[in-house]
């Protein structure tokens, strides 16, 4: 079976280099927390704690990256929402309850098809990339960022989190066959949950632009945006 092939030439790897193992190992248990800190630095810092007015273009910036952090938030619990639907349908033991692996990391022996870890990450950086590319093409061809540095921070910071993203999502579903706790094909399905959760936001933009106003709108009158 390929899907298992696959794992053992991940997981065969595992045991053998306490460096790689550790790195791993904080890839798999880890690194999903570094989602909120990703989100966050996408919101950007509230009005209350910027230093000086915001040109034109970068209002329209930082109010795009915060209608994508609410999407994103919306598009990870969908995600797990397919997840949950998936388990029903389709019942996969852990690896390491049906073969001998090199297990990492203690983890109960519950369903492994798909992965959680997975559909979040994807649903996040798959939001990320759906929605951020459209507005800073824009941005580049009205020119409306020139005058300096802060302004093409303002720029690059939406692109740099684009591949951070990706990087970590990749990063995490890797980790997770690495430890012995998922098969690949656990990861491509949880990953197929987040691309279908940020897909099914992103074509529900215009009806999701009511609520996603009042969220933002409710940031801005408690000093959070």
């Amino acid at each position: 079976q390929e899907n298992y092939r696959l794992f053992v030439d991940l997981n065969h790897y595992a045991g053998r280099v306490p460096i790689l193992d550790g790195i791993m190992i904080f890839g798999a248990n880890d690194l999903i927390f570094l989602w909120p800190l990703l989100l966050l630095l996408l919101w950007g810092r509230p009005s209350w704690l910027r230093k000086r007015s915001l040109r034109p273009g970068e209002a329209e910036i930082i109010h795009t990256c915060r209608t994508t952090v609410v999407w994103s938030i919306a598009a990870g619990v969908l995600a797990v929402a397919f997840n949950l639907g998936l388990e029903h349908l389709v019942f996969e033991p852990r690896p390491f309850v049906t073969h001998a692996v090199h297990l990492l990391i203690a983890h109960p022996a519950d369903d492994s098809f798909p992965s959680d870890h997975a559909a979040v990450s994807f649903a996040i950086s798959a939001m990320l990339l759906f929605t951020l590319p459209a507005l800073l093409a824009h941005a580049w061809k009205q020119r409306i960022l020139l005058g300096g540095w802060q302004g093409w921070r303002s720029f690059l910071l939406p692109l740099v989190l684009m591949g951070l993203a990706l990087l970590v999502a990749c990063s995490i579903g890797i980790a997770r066959v690495f430890v012995g706790v998922h098969y690949p094909g656990d990861i491509l399905g949880g990953a197929g949950s987040g691309i279908v959760g940020a897909g099914l936001v992103t074509a529900l933009r215009r009806p999701l632009r009511v609520p996603t106003e009042a969220l933002l709108h409710l940031a801005e009158r408690t000093h959070l945006a």
